[in-house]
């Protein structure tokens, strides 16, 4: 005969457990952390091909960011940005800064324009506010990789929601404006 265990004793069994899954499942050490943050599967990190190109979009919270940055806490950071790396490569594998180039002089131009003005044709969509970019960097790289990456970030609203949308509208990507959503509403904590 098996003991039977009183409905108090299950339900206050079951409680535990449940806090247990719950308080495990919301807190990641750093190691755990930036692999949930960087991983492909929790809307976060994303990629998607759009005429000639593909997009590798990453959205970095900002205790990520303070991790890459070896800060003490996120509180060091301005919390008040929402950053994201963005890497372009073309799928012909062609160079990026190449891509569709006839000489020197086009070569430079579209250098300038990825080192200075790409920032302007690139923006967020939140809430039904469109965000400019504040920060921007190119990364030219000394490497042969065909692909180049920009760190971006935007300033957050008042209301922020749970998805944005990063818009890049430029015509040396292509002739339509590329659009990709990312959720960030789920993100577990960092355990310190």
């Amino acid at each position: 005969m098996t003991p039977q265990i009183p409905p108090l004793k299950r339900c206050h069994a079951v409680c535990v457990c449940l806090i247990v899954f719950v308080s495990c499942s919301s807190s990641l050490d750093k190691k755990d952390y930036i692999r949930w943050v960087e991983s492909y599967d929790h809307g976060l990190h994303l990629r998607k091909t759009n005429g000639d190109f593909s997009f590798d979009l990453q959205y970095q919270p900002a205790q990520y960011v303070a991790l890459q940055r070896k800060l003490s806490s996120a509180g060091m950071l301005n919390d008040s940005l929402q950053h994201f790396v963005l890497t372009i490569t073309p799928i012909d594998n062609q160079d990026f800064i190449d891509h569709d180039v006839h000489d020197i002089v086009e070569k430079q131009r579209r250098l300038y324009y990825f080192s200075y003005l790409f920032q302007n044709d690139i923006y967020l969509e939140e809430n039904g506010h469109r965000i400019p970019c504040a920060l921007y960097h190119f990364e030219r790289q000394a490497d042969l990789k065909k692909s180049r990456t920009f760190v971006l970030a935007f300033e957050s609203i008042k209301e922020s929601s749970d998805e944005v949308t990063i818009v890049i509208n430029s015509d040396q990507i292509g002739s339509l404006p590329v659009k990709i959503k990312v959720s960030h509403g789920d993100i577990p904590s960092l355990r310190i």
